[in-house]
This record gives C-alpha cells, structure tokens and sequence, in this order.
C-alpha cells in the first residue's frame, strides 16, 4: 500500500473508469531549466481533480508563456519561475498576463530556486499571484495539494464568472421585456386614447345627427302649420294697411290733432309687426331646406363648373386653390352645394373677414373630395366652438341673425353622407372643412 496521502485518488480515479473522459485541466509549466518541467510533469503524472487529469504545455521563457497564454483558452494554473532570462522575468510575466491580457481567472503559481532574493510578502502585496513556492519545498506531496487548490480555486472563479454572466443576461433580458412591455404599454395606451377620440367623435356626431334629425321632424310640420297662417295674415296685413291709408285721407280732413298722432303710432306699429312677420317667413322658409331643396335629386356635376357658378354671384370673388388637374366629377345636389357655399362665404364675411381673404382650396383624395373655407377674421372661441351647429345658436344679437345658417349646411352635407367640421383660432380666423365621398350616392 502506497504512503502517499493522496494515494485515494488513485482509487477514486480506478472506480470512475466507466464515465466519460472529461478534458484534462490545461497546467502551463514556465521554466527555463528542462529539467524542472521533467519533474514537475512526473510528480502530477497520475493526478486528477474531479475526475480531469493534467495536460502539460511547455514554456522556457516569458515570451514563450505570453505566446501560449495567447493561443490555447482556459488554460488553468501557471507555474511560473521568477528568475529566467531577466532576474525579473517571472515578474514581468505576471503582469503581462493580469495588466495586458486582462486574465484574471488564471492561477499563478511563483516558483523560484533563490527565495532570499525577493521577499515573498512584497511579491505577494505588489503581485496578482495565488502562491509563492520554493523549489525545493514543492515536494510531489505539496505540489499535490498545490495543484488541488490552484484547481479548486480555478473553478470557484469560473462558477462566480458563469453566474455573473446568467445575472447579467437575466438583467438584461428583464430590461429588455420591461423595454418591450413598456412600448407595448404605451402603444395600448395610445390605441386607447385613439379609440377614446374616435368614440367621442361618434359620440358627437351622433348627438349632432340626433339634433339635425328633431330639427327635421320639428320642421316638417313647422313649415307645413305656420306658412297657413302666415300667409293670411300677411295678407290681412296688406289689406289692413290700405284700410289705413284710406282712413288716414278721410282723418286729415277733420285736422285733428289727436287722431293725425294716433295714426302715426297706428303706422309704426303696423311697420314693426310687418318686419316681425318677415322675420317669422325667414325662419320658415329656413327650416323649409331640412326637407330638401325642391326636392332636389343627385346628379353626376363637375366641381368647378359648380365653383365657377358660385364665384360668378359673388361681389368680390375669392381664392380658388385646386390641387387637381383634371375636373372632378361628384355625385351631388347641385342646388344644395351652392346653398352651402353661401353660407360658408356669409359666415366668413359675418366673422370680420374682407372678402379677398376668403380662400377655398379643393383636393382630392382617394375616396372623397375635401373643400376647405379659410378666413382671416375673428376666430371662434374654443368654448363656442362645439355650439357653432346648434340650431338657432348665433352670437349675433338678438334679431341679427336666426341662427340656422351652418346647421343647414350642415344637414345639406350630411345628406350627400360627408361631415362638416369646423377649426377656428381667435384673432387669426377659421376654417370650414366638407368632406364629402366621391362615389357614394345622395
């Protein structure tokens, strides 16, 4: 039987035969004597750690051993002599191999034949090396236990260096998939806020249309019930007024004073109710549009026919911005298109805007034609700006206006399936957009 303390791992080594060969551990042996790597490569030639025998490179100077350092990965322990062909060669390979190859994982093992020349505590303080040996203390005992804890140490670096990296690969995935459910956060946040928008646009469209729509029934029978009435008393009127005269002639004959004032306020009266009663046909003859202009039907018409017609009536012409160069043939009511130019021109001249700052620019798009009315002139404030299509909403005084323009052309719009939106900036003036589809029919 073998005195050697390790002689077990012998027998652990014979027990394991039927494993898998595992790679040897990679030991680097830096001498300048041929002898020494004899040796040494003898005294480890049966040992083993975890199962992984020694394989041996042979290095006889510092450049030899930065050489292999540089070729063969993972080599393991370096043991390395102080004094080759400097007195500080060993030295200088230590760091060459921490400071320039950042290797850090590697076990440095100083040997060295002269120990009194450099007091290992200062190479222990100013080096990166793990032991500092004697030569002839390394005895196969001691380079036995040498090796196993240059090895076991080796493999605790490697162990801690693997764990960093899973860390850092887990960090940086979890930073990545926080990344990636932020922007898909964000990106479900807008879509919410898209869809909010849109719903609220429906919501007002809806609400708008709801309006339009009782504005309609209230209409159809308004037109129908006051326009009887209405038109008997305008006719009395005109009769009563020439009873008037006739008895105003008779009365100036009298000469009396008191009667001759009573007629004048009698005239006056008559003159205020007449302009009542004017005021009561506008607004009839208003709402009358929200069961169609003479029953208009749509009809295949070219734009700018219809934009030249309506330029023609005017005063003071406006700018005309068409993008297209070919005419655009609409499927429309042509009668109700110019109604609601009108009303569009009116409103921009009603806001403060000179007529040749009134401009209109037509484009087209792939499925609809899109009419902008741009002013300069007061603007709308964002308050009242949700009210502009209300029926009877004006911010004329009292009398000044009915108050139905826009929403009749709203209703108009609406009736060839496009929308009328409006967008408006106080003190720089606003803009009335119609969309309408090209090829959807009235």
């Amino acid at each position: 039987m073998s005195n050697s303390p390790f002689s077990f791992l012998a027998s652990e080594s014979s027990q394991n035969t039927e494993k898998p060969k595992l790679p040897p551990w990679k030991i680097l042996i830096v001498d300048d004597e041929p002898e020494v790597h004899n040796v040494t490569k003898m005294a480890l030639s049966r040992f083993s750690y975890e199962n992984r025998e020694l394989s041996f490179f042979h290095a006889y100077s510092k450049s030899e051993a930065i050489k292999y350092m540089l070729d063969e990965q993972d080599i393991c322990v370096v043991l390395l002599d102080v004094i080759m062909e400097t007195d500080n060669a060993g030295l200088e390979c230590v760091h060459q191999i921490r400071q320039e190859l950042k290797n850090c994982d590697v076990r440095i093992i100083l040997r060295t034949g002269q120990p009194s020349t450099i007091p290992e505590h200062e190479v222990m303080l100013k080096y990166d090396i793990n032991d500092y040996k004697n030569k002839v203390d390394l005895t196969k005992s001691k380079l036995y236990i040498t090796m196993t804890s240059a090895l076991r140490a080796y493999c605790d670096i490697k162990k801690q260096s693997k764990l960093a990296s899973e860390l850092q690969e887990l960090n940086d995935n979890l930073e990545a998939k926080v990344a990636a459910r932020t922007a898909e956060l964000t990106q479900l946040n807008q879509s919410l806020m898209t869809a909010n928008e849109k719903i609220l646009e429906q919501q007002n469209s809806l609400l708008q249309s709801e309006k339009m729509a009782s504005v309609g029934y209230l209409a159809s029978g308004m037109a129908h019930e006051i326009n009887n009435p209405l038109g008997a008393m305008k006719c009395n009127f005109s009769v009563l007024k020439d009873y008037i005269k006739g008895l105003s002639r008779h009365i100036s004959v009298l000469n009396n004073e008191s009667l001759n004032g009573d007629l004048i306020d009698i005239s006056e009266l008559l003159e205020d109710n007449e302009i009542d009663l004017n005021r009561i046909e506008q607004i009839v003859a208003a709402l009358s549009v929200f069961n169609g202009i003479s029953g208009e039907q749509a009809q295949l018409h070219n734009l700018t026919e219809i934009f030249t017609c309506f330029i023609n009536n005017l005063s003071t012409p406006v700018v005309l911005d068409h993008d297209s160069k070919n005419d655009i043939e609409l499927l429309c009511c042509r009668e109700q298109l110019l109604k609601v130019f009108d009303i569009l021109h009116t409103n921009a001249i009603e806001s403060g805007a000179l007529p040749h700052d009134i401009s209109v620019k037509v484009c087209l798009r792939e499925e609809t034609v899109s009419i902008s009315f741009k002013d300069q002139g007061v603007g709308i404030e964002p308050t009242k700006l949700s009210h502009i299509f209300d029926p009877f909403y004006s911010s004329k005084p009292v009398g000044q206006n009915v108050g139905l323009g826009l929403t009749i052309a709203l209703m108009l719009i609406k009736n060839h399936h496009g929308e009328l939106t409006a967008t408006s900036e106080l003190g720089k003036g606003s803009c009335f957009e119609i969309c309408i589809p090209i090829e959807t029919s009235s």
